[in-house]
């Protein structure tokens, strides 16, 4: 395989390559008791959640992009068995509970498993029911499999590739996930950006450990200089400081960082489930956090390495960042309170760029799709009856890796 020079310094250049996960058996270890747990309102079908994640994949390849699936990448790497054991060993760091004897019976049962048995295991999670067999004895955790049915967790979450990292010109971010349940997922993009050819020239923005609380969702790569955070649920402050020091004080092309606070609420978990760019100068937004935003503008500075200020229009701020004056923010549901509530909760806001002008959707959402349509955009959409349970849509689900300006 070749290993092109990939980048992302935009959020709507051409697609180019997309990294995603195709929907697996973990959707089928979420039980009801535990969904809070594993950051579920509701059971998805796995088969048609399936159909639907391939149509978008379908419709994705026929806009000319590239795409890969991350358990492809890394049942490849893994056929090297040195790489294979740092990966269950690094997964088994995790398991529940804290039977010393337990770690080399889930290691010595995981590492019999061929490659790509090995990735859908290590997704799908492991229950108690099947390692009991394997054990001589018995302890309480056997006993109690009614209470908690797993050793490892399922990670229903992992279809939601984009949250995993963000490549910010030529380099990726890796996220620092905020809650337990989905700390793991990172560990396969880790493990393809070290080894698989695909990521050969591809560093890591930060080699050091990443304060927890910044995921993907919450990063747009606006330009080539400016980024978006959202302060959010799952991402912090301290987090945003962190890597604003890091970028703004160093070498890194990245002048300026736009920070927009939202709710700390689960149904706007991330900026992108209530906010992205769609063209040049174009930004859909939900209306409903319209008067709930804080908008802050962060900078190199003189004597200090980073300012900070209180923008009050966000649209100017976004229009200077991009050199066009003032950026058009569109707003979903056609800016009818209701419409929009009920659409944004189907993720009408959570679009994909394929390239300026041209975005991905969800068919549900008929009113912000239209609003777009009426507004010069272009909107392919997509069903997703059954991958909207799982709080996301067509921009949670992928992870670009190379766009063209």
């Amino acid at each position: 395989m070749s290993s092109p020079q990939l980048q992302v310094k935009s959020e709507i250049g051409q697609l180019q390559v997309v990294l995603l996960h195709r929907p697996g058996e973990e959707l089928e270890n979420l039980i009801p008791r535990y969904l809070e747990d594993l950051l579920f309102d509701e059971i998805p079908w796995l088969n048609q959640a399936r159909k639907e994640h391939d149509y978008f994949a379908k419709v994705l390849q026929e806009q000319g992009v590239q795409v890969y699936y991350i358990e492809d990448l890394v049942s490849e790497v893994i056929a090297d068995s040195t790489i294979r054991r740092k990966l269950v060993e690094r997964q088994l760091d995790f398991v529940r509970l804290g039977d010393p004897r337990l770690e080399p019976v889930l290691l010595e049962y995981l590492l019999a498993l061929s490659p790509d048995q090995l990735v859908i295991k290590l997704m799908a999670g492991i229950s108690k029911g099947e390692i009991q067999r394997l054990k001589p004895y018995r302890t309480l955790s056997d006993l109690t499999t009614a209470s908690y049915p797993f050793y490892l967790d399922p990670m229903p979450s992992m279809y939601f590739t984009r949250d995993h990292g963000a490549m910010i010109g030529g380099q990726l971010l890796v996220s620092s996930m905020f809650n337990f349940a989905r700390r793991r997922e990172t560990l396969f993009l880790r493990m393809v950006q070290q080894h698989h050819p695909l990521f050969a020239n591809i560093d890591l923005l930060f080699t050091e450990e990443i304060p927890t609380g910044i995921e993907g969702g919450d990063v747009l790569v606006i330009s080539d200089d400016t980024l978006v955070i959202g302060l959010s649920e799952r991402t912090t402050e301290e987090t945003i400081e962190w890597i604003a020091h890091r970028l703004l004080a160093g070498p890194s092309p990245i002048k300026q960082i736009i920070v927009i606070q939202i709710p700390a609420k689960r149904a706007y978990m991330h900026l992108d489930t209530v906010f992205t760019m769609v063209d040049y100068d174009k930004f859909l937004m939900y209306p409903g956090i319209r008067d709930q935003i804080q908008v802050f503008w962060l900078e190199r500075g003189g004597k200090n390495p980073v300012t900070a200020r209180e923008e009050a229009d966000l649209a100017l701020a976004l229009g200077q960042a991009l050199q066009i004056g003032k950026a058009e923010i569109i707003y979903s549901g056609g800016g009818h309170s209701i419409t929009a509530a009920r659409e944004q909760w189907g993720d009408s806001t959570n679009l994909l760029a394929i390239r300026p002008g041209v975005v991905v959707c969800y068919n549900r959402n008929e009113v912000t799709n239209k609003t777009l349509r009426d507004r010069g955009v272009e909107v392919l959409e997509i069903p997703g009856s059954e991958l909207v349970r799982g709080r996301g849509g067509p921009r949670c689900m992928s992870m670009p890796l190379d766009r063209v300006e």
